[in-house]
């Protein structure tokens, strides 16, 4: 599966990258169909819903950046990650079926059940995604391979994208309400499962790598804060995560309430949004081994924020078309931000082992998970409170007219507010320098007398 010069086959990229699938619908669930399940199905307040999910996932950030430690450690004839896989997958299955059926017995102590389930599933996805996401740094040596083991993770992060966005959908389908949100919560966890286990299939596969001597207690994980290109990224990371939270969390409500839009638009809008992030991969990647991923990154998210920035002129009964154009451009535009933010990650990564000599992937992608956990919970609860705020009505299922300023806050959480902070992360990139970020040169730029290390010697 592995050539000497680690160099990966297509099959085991794609087995791990299907993982993705199952975290991006974990994720998905949280940020996309939670606040509104709770608020529109359920009647919670929406303060008290996004306190619900933030809390949770706070809960749960402080673990993830422990278990990366322990993974890191961790001894096994299933090596260092397997074993956190398999586990996650399950448990993470197990809290997506409970959060979308809870029993009537508990409808007088629902944020109970509800608590419970966030933390069940957000636990589940900690033990499944730090280790997932320290692999990549190990499993090659080469910064170009890794683009490629990446560019397989965001193909399938837009199939997770899809299944998830057509669940309104099916909900409809289903009979709506609690009922159908119950079954689709059932076949959510199936996929769930399925995927993750695709990965922990790949992960018995892949090179078993020696973690070389750990610093004791916290000082292992101290060390993520002395390696500037990584907190460069978790700076910029931190603003586009609550910025895509936000918008996330928003989306529905603009469609139901602004837009006017049948249950079957959000389909048809993560459809072009899957499309155009699978069919302009290769593009994606084509440039990221010509150009300073860096730079497309910045790109990107300049891109990405005038997009968002376009809701602003959106209303009602907006033509499909157009909303189906600006759900292509999503899609284009998030493809080259997920892929050159998460190549850049093990680039970084692997750049303190090479001055350390300890290979500690699962510390970082620890502490990126608890970066991830943190932003993207404070997005729901950001929006909450803005609904709240102004005056957004809460129903159990039924189409409720909303007054003129609740749609304003729909307006600034799906536009103005991922706008600006995704403007905002340009700022720590403009600082940030790696040598493995800069391209090859070809054998006949090379031969023009431009020097420059090889990709496996940066650093």
């Amino acid at each position: 599966m592995i050539s000497p010069d680690h160099r990966l086959s297509s099959g085991l990229k794609a087995a791990w990258g299907i993982g993705s699938v199952g975290t991006v619908t974990v994720l998905t669930v949280n940020s996309l169909l939670l606040l509104f399940f709770m608020t529109s199905v359920l009647g919670l307040a929406p303060a008290l819903a996004g306190g619900l999910l933030f809390g949770a996932k706070l809960i749960d950030a402080i673990f993830a950046p422990l278990l990366g430690g322990i993974s890191d450690s961790w001894q096994g004839r299933m090596g260092r990650r397997a074993p956190f896989l398999f586990a996650g997958a399950f448990v993470s299955g197990a809290g997506v079926a409970m959060i979308f059926n809870p029993p009537a017995a508990f409808d007088a102590m629902l944020p109970v059940w509800l608590m419970i389930s966030l933390v069940t599933i957000a636990v589940g996805y900690t033990l499944f995604n730090v280790p997932y996401l320290a692999m990549p740094a190990e499993m090659t040596d080469m910064p170009a391979e890794r683009t490629s083991i990446m560019s397989w993770r965001i193909i399938f992060v837009s199939v997770g994208g899809l299944i998830t966005g057509i669940v309104p959908q099916l909900v409809t389908k289903l009979g709506g309400g609690r009922t159908g949100y119950g079954i689709a919560g059932f076949v959510l966890a199936a996929v769930v499962i399925i995927a993750m286990l695709s990965a922990f299939a790949a992960a018995l596969r892949t090179r078993q790598v020696a973690s070389g001597a750990q610093a004791g207690g916290f000082k292992r994980y101290l060390v993520v804060l002395q390696n500037r290109p990584f907190m460069l990224i978790i700076a910029a990371k931190v603003c586009q995560l609550v910025g895509l939270a936000s918008l996330t969390a928003s989306v529905l409500f603009l469609m139901k309430n602004v837009l006017l839009q049948p249950d079957s638009t959000v389909g048809f809008y993560v459809v072009a949004a899957t499309i155009a992030t699978i069919s302009t991969m290769p593009l994606w990647v084509w440039l990221g081994k010509r150009f300073s991923k860096r730079s497309l990154y910045i790109a990107a998210c300049l891109l990405f924020a005038c997009l968002t920035s376009s809701w602003l002129l959106a209303g009602a009964n907006e033509p499909l078309p157009l909303i189906l154009l600006r759900g292509f451009c999503s899609g284009a535009f998030s493809g080259g931000l997920l892929l050159m933010g998460q190549s850049l990650l093990p680039d970084a990564i692997d750049a303190d082992c090479k001055r350390s000599g300890v290979r500690r992937e699962g510390v970082y992608a620890g502490a990126y998970s608890f970066v991830e956990k943190a932003s993207m919970a404070f997005g729901p609860l950001l929006i909450g409170l803005i609904l709240q705020a102004f005056h957004f009505k809460p129903s159990l299922g039924k189409a409720v007219a909303q007054p003129a300023e609740a749609l304003t806050g729909i307006y600034i959480g799906v536009s103005i507010v991922p706008a600006i902070l995704y403007a905002v992360s340009i700022i720590p990139l403009l600082y940030f320098r790696l040598d493995a970020d800069e391209p090859a040169l070809t054998p006949a730029r090379a031969a023009g007398g431009t020097a420059a290390a090889s990709p496996a010697a940066a650093e």
